[in-house]
């Protein structure tokens, strides 16, 4: 025991991985609060605080050719897009790609999601599994967390929501990819489920990388 805590703390003024900082991206003006990489790593996407510039796109197709060896001439990106100004009524707090990389869903204190890179679809309280909150009562959420982390399922059949509200109670709610369909109070949706058990908003949420199979015993 004596020897390993000796080797913790030699390492503790080691950089063992190297990490180098190759490019920068400045397009946001207030803090970033989530990232999500495309599934071939050509775009990396950003959203922040700032309602100017919620969601950033930046096209790093680049990297895979590159010597990685920045200069002062080509550390720095500009925005490829901007996306979700106009959407989103309120702070956008977590982005997600799906699996194909064709759809880009974004998070918010709207609370709504959307599927953006062309809007392709708004889902907000009109759907049944988000509360209408007052102007008050958006502000005192907005202050809760600086995440709405949603997740795209790993063969890209569902988003599973942050943020939702069914029949009072605080749920991660998956949205089908089949129509955007949701099951809410009054409606249920094929394979659209509400995960209940905590008490407060869900703020993260994230599925298994990896898909598995039911085995009869």
């Amino acid at each position: 025991a004596s020897n390993s805590t000796a080797m913790v703390q030699g390492n503790l003024d080691t950089s063992v991985e190297q990490w180098t900082r190759i490019k920068l991206g400045r397009g946001h003006a207030l803090d970033v609060v989530g990232l999500a990489w495309a599934p071939d790593d050509s775009h990396l996407v950003s959203c922040s605080l700032d309602s100017n510039a919620p969601i950033i796109v930046w096209k790093l197709t680049d990297l895979a050719t590159s010597d990685h060896r920045p200069t002062h001439s080509n550390v720095l990106i500009n925005p490829y897009k901007i996306l979700g100004k106009g959407i989103h009524s309120s702070t956008v707090k977590g982005v997600t790609f799906d699996p194909a990389g064709t759809y880009l869903a974004s998070s918010g204190d709207d609370p709504a999601s959307h599927d953006d890179w062309g809007l392709e679809k708004r889902i907000d309280a009109s759907s049944g599994i988000f509360r209408r909150w007052s102007e008050s009562d958006s502000q005192a959420l907005s202050s809760q967390s600086l995440f709405r982390r949603l997740s795209w399922s790993t063969d890209g059949a569902y988003i599973c929501s942050t943020n939702a509200v069914v029949k009072n109670k605080h749920v991660a709610s998956t949205i089908s990819r089949e129509g955007w369909a949701v099951s809410n109070a009054k409606t249920t949706a094929s394979g659209a489920a509400n995960l209940v058990g905590h008490k407060q908003p869900v703020v993260a949420c994230r599925h298994c990388p990896l898909l598995l199979d039911a085995r009869a015993e």
